[in-house]
């Protein structure tokens, strides 16, 4: 038994405002209406044009929970006198640290973490992870890969009219719904403004704008839009921490890589996720590998997993710190 290819999410096999001048620095968060209850902070990640799969991450939480948050992450940054977290830059750092790649000169001009050793890099890390995964925000996220979408389009394997980026957002706008029903049902109605990180490209932008209107109409309580910096929003610093990895695991899904685990970063930044995959029932296990991977119907979990890790390219899990690139 085989399994030949990874989806998630996508149709083909059954698989489916403010502007960021206008958006207000205090306390780390932007203005937002008087009515609006959850604050869902989102960036997205991507390893450039030809990108395996495309991201897009974050956390929702109350807007009071929002402002416990940013206190406890700005005494992280003014621990390490680090103006902002970002996890590219953090990953060059990295790199640089333990010779995996040379110092460039904007890097040695503007890298905030250029001067850091690993073991302080570490410390930073994980010290907010363990902000971002504590208290009540959720973590939420819509993947595509957009890679093999872009293939089967090309090989007349799907007829998906929407392009990945569009699905993306889909996706995520969806992951929204179903994260709060499922974990916090008593705040399925309140209202919710959506903050993502601002991007020069005004054509992102207008996928974003055109997707949360059309999920607005389906969704009554989806109450506002804004793009804002996240050198400057603190949440939206953990949104990057978050698309960052999930866009990192996701690509090891879908090249059956499993070798560069980060063993102690995803035990804090997943542990909401875990436990709840922890409490599923075998069927709902089998049906979110089914997300990922092309699974024959009458296979088992338990079959499905040993076709996946005897797949050619399948490569078991081995602890790698520092690894990643791109946004």
């Amino acid at each position: 038994m085989c399994c030949p290819g990874l989806y998630a999410c996508l149709p083909k096999r059954r698989r489916g405002i403010i502007s960021y001048e206008q958006a207000t620095p205090s306390m780390g968060q932007p203005a937002l209406e008087a009515a609006v209850k959850l604050v869902a902070y989102a960036d997205e990640s991507h390893s450039g044009r030809d990108s395996e799969v495309l991201i897009i991450a974050g956390w929702i939480a109350l807007q009071d929970e929002w402002s416990q948050f940013c206190v406890a992450w700005q005494k992280g940054l003014d621990k390490y006198a680090a103006p902002y977290f970002h996890f590219r830059e953090w990953a060059d750092a990295s790199a640089v640290v333990r010779g995996k790649r040379r110092a460039s000169s904007e890097f040695l001009k503007k890298n905030p973490y250029r001067d850091w050793d690993q073991p302080k890099l570490d410390a930073f890390l994980f010290e907010l992870a363990e902000v971002a995964a504590s208290g009540q925000a959720l973590m939420i996220g819509g993947y595509v890969p957009a890679k093999l979408l872009v293939e089967d389009k090309a090989d007349g394997l799907t007829r998906e009219p929407s392009s990945a980026q569009e699905l993306c957002i889909e996706h995520f706008f969806g992951s929204v719904v179903s994260a709060v029903n499922r974990e916090r049902a008593p705040l399925k109605r309140q209202p919710i403004a959506f903050v993502f990180d601002y991007s020069d490209d005004p054509q992102w932008r207008r996928l974003i704008e055109d997707a949360f209107a059309s999920s607005r109409i389906r969704n009554r309580h989806f109450k506002e839009i804004s793009f804002a910096s996240k050198k400057h929003h603190l949440p939206l610093q953990a949104a990057d921490m978050a698309a960052y990895r999930i866009r990192q695991r996701m690509e090891d899904l879908v090249t059956f890589d499993l070798s560069k685990s980060w063993e102690k970063l995803d035990t804090i930044l997943f542990r909401k996720m875990d436990a709840w995959t922890a409490g599923l029932s075998d069927r709902e296990r089998e049906a979110i590998l089914r997300r990922f991977y092309v699974v024959p119907e009458d296979a088992t979990y338990d079959q499905a997993m040993k076709a996946i890790t005897s797949h050619p390219a399948y490569k078991p899990p081995k602890d790698r710190p520092g690894r990643g690139k791109r946004k």
